[in-house]
């Protein structure tokens, strides 16, 4: 742990550029004669200063590091950069692919756009075919309920029409039982008054009898006493 630590506290203060993931390396190669990692970079590439091994070997020496340790430590942070750059080499893709990975991305997006268009047409001529079928159902329920009022309404003027009949027919039959009653009323009265004019007339021969038989009477009573009277005078 000491060891390490001596090593972090040395590339702070020197700052060594050690690390190729601050920027893309395809090289490092570490010289035996001066002890520098020669940095070869592509041709657009920025060239990073290079790293001075001899220097380093003598801070670790001054720090108290012994010269075999100091190149072990020289080879370990050379391996380092090695698998570093092996490892930044794997984890980069090149333009072309990605460009080829963008245009996959495209044609896949647009792959999705026709779908999600195809699907939506297939939704609106779905949508489409069942408000066609909807109308359909709702003209043959129109005519249905049409033709059931019309049905309704001739089975109502029929029975208004039956109605209508038997009420003439029962003003029929009540007009006349009413002619038949008035012309029983009228027989009855025709009988009445000749059994009237019948009474009436006994009535009028009773009294004729009797106004005769009491004229008969007192003309009998006058004779009787004008006899009477003619015998007392003689």
């Amino acid at each position: 742990q000491h060891f390490r630590h001596n090593i972090s506290n040395l590339v702070c203060k020197n700052r060594f550029i050690i690390s190729p993931i601050v920027r893309p390396i395809n090289h490092a190669r570490l010289s035996t004669t001066s002890r520098t990692f020669d940095h070869k970079t592509d041709a657009t590439a920025t060239s990073l200063p290079e790293f001075d091994a001899a220097r380093f070997v003598s801070l670790l020496e001054q720090e108290g590091f012994t010269k075999n340790q100091s190149m072990a430590v020289l080879s370990a942070l050379d391996d380092v950069v090695e698998e570093s750059s092996s490892i930044l080499k794997y984890s980069l893709i090149s333009k072309a692919d990605q460009d080829r990975t963008i245009e996959q991305y495209k044609n896949d997006f647009s792959q999705l756009k026709k779908e999600i268009h195809e699907v939506e047409q297939n939704d609106v001529d779905d949508v489409k075919q069942a408000n066609e079928v909807l109308k359909t159902e709702i003209e043959k329920l129109k005519r249905t309920l049409s033709e059931e009022i019309t049905r309704s309404h001739a089975g109502v003027r029929l029975d208004i029409n039956l109605e209508k009949g038997r009420i003439r027919d029962e003003g029929m039959q009540l007009q006349e039982h009413l002619q038949h009653t008035d012309q029983r009323i009228e027989n009855e009265i025709r009988v009445l008054r000749k059994h009237m004019e019948g009474i009436k007339l006994q009535i009028l021969q009773y009294m004729i009898g009797t106004i005769t038989g009491a004229g008969t009477l007192l003309l009998g009573i006058n004779m009787q006493t004008s006899h009477v009277t003619n015998i007392h005078y003689h």
